[in-house]
């Protein structure tokens, strides 16, 4: 369809005005363009690339040696263009473009290549005029491997040079000219000129391969179906090719499915349980979308340096390589984090990549479907993993975000690249998860299947938006489900339901009183309403017996009122835990639920009650008396988030509250609820004990090693520790993986640095320089980083910037510094010191950096924070959203502190 010329220069106005130096004009529609003259001059687009020009195909020749400093390539892309121009906006970052041409009638069209701003937009303009119609723009570039993990960048790992890409959100531009945007869906051709010795892996399979001299072979793989830039992915260098036997046809998918694992030399082997597994996920969720698997093949690619935990390009999954690379005793949450990762980014098959966001505002559909669709998926394949109550944490978590003023909305307006950097948060993908488990309770599981799978039928291999979906589910239920679930996507922010019982009248009812949840201490305002689908359970004598109730509404105004059937004898608030929303109780009401209620509850109503207590102490609606005393029956609790809860509250109280006469007694405390649970759960597994059990125990003997430091724990740690390392008496320098439980390595490494000498830390850098297996690698290193000894600590520091870290490693010696009291102050300084040296290195991820002040807890450190990164946040990508979180959690801590700070004087005196 012809656009109005007009029509996009008033929109392009609106959108932002133009750079200096671009002349406004007064546009014609396009079949009054009479000569070169009168066609438009378009400003530079500050967002979306302009209508008009657009791409129906690439085709890729890149030369890639990961050995060389640089890549070569050679792109096509066919174009359709609207009107007559001669100009070109698209996306091109550090390319050294060497030629420019339009293949159209006619003569070609020479263009001139320029990068317009940072962040690679990019401008072609012509010799002469283009017209409309189709053509094919042709480049020919050079530019370097990343450096900071994004685009195509070149990994070293056991001496060899390997290549990997990771193009989300706005990076493919790093590797070759396009419209990078994900509206733009198109076939991609791609060859790879590589060297004769190496794997090359893209998207689709290999169609054939030619000598292309000098020790170089061409590969030619097929052509891709619809995609956008950002899903479009390769892999070359000596890997390792785990060839699997294809995934054999199901009712839904009527032909097998090619599958591979890729690892880099000499750890094929160790993909043998994502191998073993990753099977029975892709036939899980064929079965709930009622749709095959998308793409031709599935390549799962163990990647050495990855930013990201792994990306969903479409048949060619990337993952950082600890997700899937395993030994034989594997460590309980290292099997957990493959089972739901690899859920996640198969679940993004098809929310994604069959069916694309038109725009990154609507990021949420893609990562808030792949987060409750990942742990849907591992909760029916792995049903030990207990995966529902790992979402619900997750979900608890972004509650914490959601409290601050700063937070984003789930679909919140895209107007720079810091805000698609930002999107990538706890918002979209937990919040965004919480929200859609929310109403798939309030929908029914059956109706929510049947919305989903309409949305995908009627989309695939195109793209959406927010309405697409909520539409689809409206239609499928018969419902208005666009307007409630509007109320969670459109505005920041918590909700808080304050829940009173009334047995008075004749019919028991439950008050419902909404507003915004807010911490102690929080700026904002808390006159804000939902429309929240409410549940409550509730227990009813009769006979002697006690039975369980479910009473439900959609709560759309500020207060509301749900009938019961009978006066309860307890009443639980968010029935099944799946409500978004905190809750709070009439303190007889409250008792009520904890003394009769509690044993009732299911496991994940447990975790809400639970994150209920937490809530009230952040909001300073329950003091430190009240708190201790609602948090002593949790450690008694089955369920493990549960009985691990108190540990954060006494470690606030410990380290932001109490002074330093007092912290003992709160150490004591938190030894006194611990210490029995650390008796009877002991350092050794018992036979068949099942992943939770054995989490619990890593989770304990982490808390009594390094928060209580009880001394024969720490005694063992470290005995455990040097028979780990082969160290001590009579030891052989060698890693002995039966000395101690895989599950807790990385805690007894870390007390022996803390007992140990610099002869130790000496030893443990030495083991990291040389080991190949990156589990340990990271286990090293965090420990390196625990150490408190001044000159040690210094050292652990200044590992951040050394060359033998990884990129994804850089900040974990700063995190472990800043996360000890003893340390913090100190390590603090050492980032000021060495900003610019950790942005350099970091580069696309600096906007990372003002995290790191988010370990601190008074207004003093808040104004220093801020002061030092003012004059540097707009050069950090995402930067400026980041900081302003970061500021936010630090004042916050510190009113919370000081809410506390009298009533825990009366505990702890």
């Amino acid at each position: 369809m012809r656009t109005n010329l007009l029509s996009l220069v008033l929109l392009l106005a609106a959108c932002g005005g133009r750079p200096d130096g671009l002349r406004p004009t007064t546009i014609a529609p396009a079949d009054d363009v009479a000569d070169e003259e009168s066609l438009p001059t378009i400003p530079a687009p500050t967002g979306q690339l302009p209508e008009g020009v657009a791409p129906t195909r690439y085709t890729l020749a890149l030369t890639v040696d990961p050995s060389q400093e640089r890549f070569e390539g050679e792109a096509r892309i066919a174009l359709t263009t609207a009107a007559p121009t001669r100009q070109i906006w698209l996306h091109g970052n550090l390319l050294e473009v060497s030629s420019v041409t339009v293949e159209a009638t006619g003569e070609p069209i020479t263009g001139a290549w320029s990068q317009v701003d940072e962040e690679g937009l990019a401008e072609i303009q012509l010799d002469r005029t283009l017209p409309a119609g189709d053509s094919t723009l042709v480049v020919r570039y050079a530019a370097p491997f990343n450096r900071a993990l994004r685009g195509l960048y070149s990994v070293e790992e056991g001496g060899a040079h390997y290549a990997f890409t990771q193009f989300e959100a706005i990076s493919a531009r790093l590797a070759f000219p396009c419209f990078d945007e994900p509206r733009f869906k198109t076939p991609f051709e791609v060859t790879l000129t590589v060297r004769a010795d190496d794997v090359a892996a893209f998207n689709t399979p290999e169609r054939d391969r030619m000598d292309a001299g000098s020790g170089m072979v061409r590969v030619r793989f097929a052509p891709t179906l619809p995609l956008p830039t950002y899903l479009v992915a390769l892999a070359v260098g000596p890997l390792d090719v785990v060839e699997h036997a294809p995934l054999a046809a199901t009712d839904v998918r009527q032909r097998p499915l090619p599958f591979r694992g890729l690892a880099a030399r000499g750890k094929g082997a160790e993909m043998a349980f994502a191998m073993e597994h990753t099977g029975a996920i892709v036939e899980a969720l064929e079965r709930y979308f009622g749709i095959p698997y998308p793409y031709e093949k599935l390549d799962i690619v163990a990647v050495p340096d990855f930013a990201a935990g792994a990306m969903e390009n479409a048949g060619l999954i990337t993952f950082r390589d600890t997700l899937l690379l395993m030994g034989d005793d594997a460590p309980v949450w290292q099997q957990r984090g493959y089972a739901y990762v690899m859920a996640h980014e198969l679940a993004h098959q098809w929310f994604g990549n069959l069916v694309t966001l038109a725009w990154w505002d609507d990021i949420w559909l893609n990562e808030a479907f792949a987060t409750w669709m990942g742990y849907k998926i591992t909760d029916e394949v792995f049903p030990d993993h207990q995966a529902d109550l790992a979402m619900l944490g997750g979900v608890h978590s972004a509650m914490g975000t959601d409290s601050l003023v700063t937070a984003r909305q789930v679909r919140q307006p895209i107007e720079t690249s810091h805000d698609i950097r930002n999107a990538f948060d706890s918002i979209t993908y937990r919040k965004g998860g919480g929200v859609l488990a929310m109403f798939e309770r309030y929908l029914g599981a059956d109706v929510f299947r049947e919305g989903v799978r309409g949305y995908m039928r009627a989309h695939a291999h195109g793209t959406a938006t927010y309405r697409d979906l909520l539409g689809a589910l409206g239609e499928a239920s018969g419902r208005d489900v666009q307007t409630p679930f509007s109320t969670f996507l459109f505005q920041a922010g918590l909700p808080f339901v304050q829940v009173a019982v009334d047995c008075e009248g004749d019919t028991p009812t439950v008050g419902l009183t909404q507003s915004r949840y807010l911490p102690v201490g929080s700026t904002g305002s808390s006159e804000q309403t939902w429309q929240i689908p409410v549940c409550v359970r509730y227990g009813l004598s009769s006979d002697g017996d006690s039975e369980a109730k479910t009473a439900c509404t959609l709560m759309t105004e500020t207060q509301a009122s749900l009938p019961l059937e009978g006066c309860p004898d307890w009443l639980m608030p968010n029935a099944g835990g799946e409500g978004y929303y905190r809750f709070a109780m009439a303190s007889e009401d409250l008792a009520k639920l904890r003394e009769q209620g509690f044993s009732h509850l299911e496991p994940s109503e447990q975790m809400a009650y639970a994150d209920a207590l937490e809530g009230a102490f952040e909001n300073a609606s329950i003091d430190v008396p009240d708190m201790l005393a609602a948090l002593a029956p949790l450690v008694r609790s089955d369920i493990r988030p549960v009985a691990t809860t108190p540990m954060s509250t006494h470690r606030f109280l410990r380290e932001r509250v109490v002074g330093e006469d007092a912290q003992a007694r709160v150490t004591a405390a938190s030894a006194r609820l611990y210490a029995p649970m650390m008796r009877r759960l002991g350092w050794s597994a018992r036979p068949g004990e099942d992943g939770e059990t054995q989490m619990l125990r890593t989770e304990v003997i982490g808390h009594m090693a390094m928060f209580v430091e009880d001394a024969r724990v720490r005694r063992d740690a470290v005995r455990r520790a040097n028979a780990y390392l082969g160290m001590g008496r009579g030891g052989d320098g060698e890693i002995h993986p039966g000395a101690v439980n895989s599950n807790f390595v990385g805690i007894v490494l870390a007390v022996a640095v803390q007992e140990g000498d610099a002869a130790f830390f000496d030893a443990l850098l030495a083991r990291f320089e040389t080991t190949a297996d990156s589990l340990l690698r990271g286990q090293l290193l965090s420990a390196l980083s625990r150490t408190r000894d001044p000159e040690l600590a210094e050292r652990a520091r200044a590992l951040a910037l050394d060359e033998r870290l990884r990129t994804n490693e850089v900040l974990t010696p700063l995190y472990g510094q800043l996360s000890m009291p003893e340390t913090r102050d100190d390590a603090w300084e050492w980032v000021k010191t060495h900003f610019a040296a950790l942005r350099d290195l970091l580069e696309s991820n600096a906007g990372r950096l003002p995290s790191l002040g988010s370990f601190f807890c008074s207004a003093e450190k808040a104004d220093a924070v801020e002061a030092f990164f003012s004059e540097h946040i707009e050069a950090l990508p995402g930067g400026p959203r980041n900081l302003a979180t970061t500021l936010e959690g630090i004042r916050l801590c510190a009113a919370r502190a000081e809410a506390h700070r009298a009533s825990a004087a009366e505990v702890f005196h």
